[in-house]
């Protein structure tokens, strides 16, 4: 059952990104089209500033959700509506933090830019945005029992539907009006109502959360549960400054129109690891009931395959990153759209490096351990926007993805063996640094091809040519390289077996 779960979790979430991809790439040539890239620009360093205000969050969703895995394998009903009342109360504080602290940055927003192009009052858009943040704490947390019951793929239904329809807004609202705010607008109207009908959904399918006999939390559960949240503080505060920081200093330093071209690569980017990512993150109940049968051995086993197709996927699809993105955005775009070469290969090591990343985060959020290396993110982010800071003066675009590369490699190369692997696997910290340098060696050599292949690629003129014979090299050259070196070894084979049984039973 468990993975049948994740099978189909990670199946309808593999289908709800790409069909939001998809419309998100119309949705923003027409953004472009009628708004200007200074908007866009715009757009990116907003929602960096909303989300380092989702630092009041706590991590309080990742905990609940984490601590309900065990009462819901136990049918333990009193206990999960406990959980459920908590969640709901500490999200309503959540959101009266979240629009106060909103409030008070009102006054700072020209220290961000001086928003050249920009032609709609600065404070009304900021002011929707914040509308938006606010709304999804107080409507939301009724998403969390069907994720903690291995339900995700009800939840991508809704978010589906909920694409669909809100990038039709958009792009009626766009040619027909051309205004950012009504933009803003529809993105809330239709986030709200999402949200009310998933909360109906789980009102009938949970009977018990519309129950008002709600006992308090037991003390031994708050006790764990502040615990855990403490913890994830820490990891919130480090998520934001690394992830959103960037976005500030490239705003503060180069400008609304670097942020906005910059912004195109990173929806690409983004879009391709959110796939990736939500077909991985769909596991994260499965690992978490693996857990708790205690099998230290098992347990490395679900790992070691779960790193080696995680390292397969991110290398070649980096791979292919580096060789076709230039030439996608000259069609997509423009020329005038694109970005050096130097910028885009550090693009594609932080998109690597946040890929392989994902293996020990699942077992990390499965296993809730968030108190124990609660000090790693603050460092990392103190890292990264020290390196930002020093690099964007002499090397610009360039310096600031350095620095985010710098901080996420030194940091994470660290805290990922000693606090979550060696414990969960009982395994010497040596080994995840061995398997992650051969991995990064292997990496290293698929670069350095696909870094020549585009100098030869760069000779021709034609965008179209360009983008087919990208496309062909970046499935061949990777994954022909990958399957030479480890075709023989026992991860390969295991989802080579996997593969046949399916197409078998298909």
């Amino acid at each position: 059952m468990r993975v049948v779960n994740s099978l189909r979790n990670s199946s309808f979430t593999i289908i709800q990104k790409i069909i939001g991809m998809l419309l998100g790439f119309v949705t923003r040539t027409v953004f472009i089209y009628t708004l200007g890239i200074s908007y866009q620009g715009l757009n990116g360093l907003f929602t960096s500033i909303l989300s380092m205000l989702s630092i009041a969050e706590l991590g309080i969703g990742s905990a609940i959700v984490f601590n309900m895995y065990r009462y819901i394998a136990e049918k333990d009903i009193e206990t999960m509506k406990s959980l459920m009342h908590f969640y709901r109360t500490a999200y309503r504080i959540v959101a009266a933090i979240v629009l106060l602290l909103g409030l008070l940055l009102l006054p700072f927003l020209n220290f961000f830019s001086s928003y050249q192009g920009i032609h709609d009052n600065i404070f009304i858009i900021y002011l929707l945005f914040l509308a938006n943040s606010v709304a999804g704490y107080l409507f939301s947390y009724k998403r969390s029992i069907l994720y903690a019951d291995q339900k995700n793929y009800i939840v991508n239904i809704f978010d589906t539907l909920y694409t669909i329809v809100v990038n039709l807004a958009y792009i009626i609202v766009l040619f027909a009006f051309k205004s950012f705010a009504l933009y803003l607008i529809s993105a809330l109207l239709f986030s709200i109502i999402e949200n009310l009908f998933i909360q109906s959904y789980a009102d009938r399918r949970y009977p018990w959360l519309k129950e008002k006999n709600i006992r308090k939390l037991e003390p031994e559960i708050l006790q764990r549960f502040k615990k855990q949240i403490y913890g994830m503080f820490y990891h919130n505060i480090g998520t934001f400054v690394v992830m959103g920081s960037d976005s500030l200093v490239i705003t503060k330093f180069l400008g609304l129109t670097t942020m906005g071209l910059y912004s195109n690569y990173t929806l690409i980017t983004g879009n391709i690891s959110g796939l990736l990512m939500a077909a991985l993150g769909g596991l994260t109940a499965s690992i978490g009931n693996l857990l708790t049968e205690k099998n230290a051995e098992k347990s490395f086993d679900v790992y070691k395959n779960l790193s080696f197709a995680t390292f397969w996927i991110f290398s070649s699809v980096s791979s292919a990153v580096l060789l076709a993105m230039q030439p996608f955005i000259a069609v997509w775009l423009g020329d005038k759209f694109t970005l050096s070469f130097p910028v885009l290969l550090m693009i594609v090591l932080n998109f690597y490096v946040l890929g392989m990343r994902k293996p020990i985060r699942l077992f990390q959020d499965a296993s809730g351990i968030f108190y124990e290396n609660r000090h790693i993110p603050v460092i990392g982010a103190v890292l990264n926007l020290g390196f930002s800071l020093f690099f964007v003066t002499f090397m610009g675009l360039t310096g600031v993805l350095l620095g985010t590369f710098l901080s996420t490699l030194i940091l994470y190369g660290y805290s990922f063996p000693k606090y979550i692997y060696s414990p969960l696997f009982n395994r010497p910290i040596s080994d995840y640094i061995i398997e992650q340098l051969k991995y990064l060696a292997i990496f290293g050599c698929i670069l350095l091809l696909s870094s020549a292949s585009t100098l030869l690629l760069s000779r021709i003129t034609n965008n179209w040519i360009s983008l087919m014979a990208s496309i062909i090299l970046a499935l061949v050259l990777p994954n022909g390289l990958l399957l030479l070196i480890y075709h023989q070894t026992s991860e390969f084979q295991y989802f080579k077996s996997l593969l046949y049984r399916i197409v078998k039973r298909t």
